[in-house]
């Protein structure tokens, strides 16, 4: 009777272990990270292609492409980027994404600028860093429209 029981017992014991095994051999790496796809970031690059603005490309989470490009945008180039004549958008550490939606074909974003930012370098700035946020948004199919604004105002790259 001991046999049998231990037997038994051996056999569970196995079948959870190839069980768990099958499991851990499913349960890629791939499967539990999100899809990436592959986004153009503009950043200053002299001569660029807009007002010295020029693409690089990222590889960004596929869930929710259109703020980790902006994420990336906000964190300036690689130190490989830079090397290739790359700089980051006067005051693009100073914000954050404060709202982001997609809605009807247009994008509109709310950037807020840390307590500790004290303004604009100097006077094609401020439109050179909402044009790069606009053709960052506008690669994707979804958005042909973006509206950007900096702690609520959307004219704060007005010239004039």
């Amino acid at each position: 009777m001991k046999t049998k029981t231990a037997l038994k017992l051996i056999v569970v014991g196995l079948l959870v272990v190839v069980f768990t095994a099958e499991q851990a051999a499913s349960a890629t790496p791939q499967q539990n990270s999100p899809a990436s796809m592959k986004v153009k970031v503009y950043f200053y690059h002299d001569p660029g292609e807009y007002i010295d603005l020029s693409p690089v490309t990222r590889l960004v989470s596929a869930t929710a492409p259109a703020r980790a490009s902006i994420d990336a945008l906000l964190k300036g180039p690689t130190a490989q980027e830079r090397q290739q004549g790359f700089d980051s958008l006067a005051s693009a550490s100073d914000f954050k994404i404060g709202s982001l939606s997609i809605t009807a074909g247009t994008a509109k974003i709310n950037l807020v600028s840390r307590r500790s930012w004290h303004g604009w370098p100097g006077d094609t700035a401020p439109i050179r860093f909402k044009t790069a946020v606009e053709l960052t948004l506008k690669q994707f199919p979804t958005v042909q429209k973006v509206i950007v604004s900096l702690n609520g105002d959307t004219k704060f790259a007005d010239e004039g």
